[in-house]
């Protein structure tokens, strides 16, 4: 049976291994590498931020269709959290969305997560220009929602 976490932990796997490969220059900003330590299963906390570049997968909420002795679909709702720091506004700008057109090219080819998930899908974003009282943290909120068999 695949667990939720599971699922959200192959999400940060792919992420970790495959968002380099989508990343393209934004203006005159090309946004760093992200791997495994730029990202986190947790709540975004800009205070605490390991790097300038951090991405947060939190889940939001699930269905379930009716349960049968064979298998349940399972949807779950999750954000990940794009959040950029340490440069000027207009680089961070450029940055967030960066990482977020890499997520959607990543997510748009591979929307299965290898064959593990039915399939995963962006249903909208928000932009946030600056994260609590800080002008020098910009996030983007992106909205996903997974599918998957639970089998028994």
């Amino acid at each position: 049976m695949k667990t939720e976490m599971q699922v959200l932990e192959r999400l940060k796997d792919m992420i970790a291994s495959q968002l380099d490969d989508h990343i393209e220059a934004q203006g005159s900003m090309t946004p760093e590498s992200i791997d495994s330590n730029n990202i986190e299963i947790d709540f975004p906390d800009p205070d605490n931020m390991k790097r300038n570049s951090m991405l947060y997968i939190q889940p939001d909420n699930e269905t379930l269709e009716t349960l049968s002795m064979s298998s349940d679909l399972a949807t779950m709702n999750a954000s990940v959290f794009i959040l950029c720091k340490g440069n000027r506004n207009a680089a961070l700008i450029c940055k967030v969305f960066g990482y977020h057109s890499a997520l959607y090219r990543m997510l748009r080819g591979n929307q299965t997560l290898s064959g593990y998930i039915e399939g995963v899908m962006i249903t909208d974003m928000d932009y946030y220009p600056q994260v609590t009282a800080s002008k020098t943290v910009t996030a983007i909120e992106v909205h996903l929602q997974m599918q998957w068999a639970k089998e028994f």
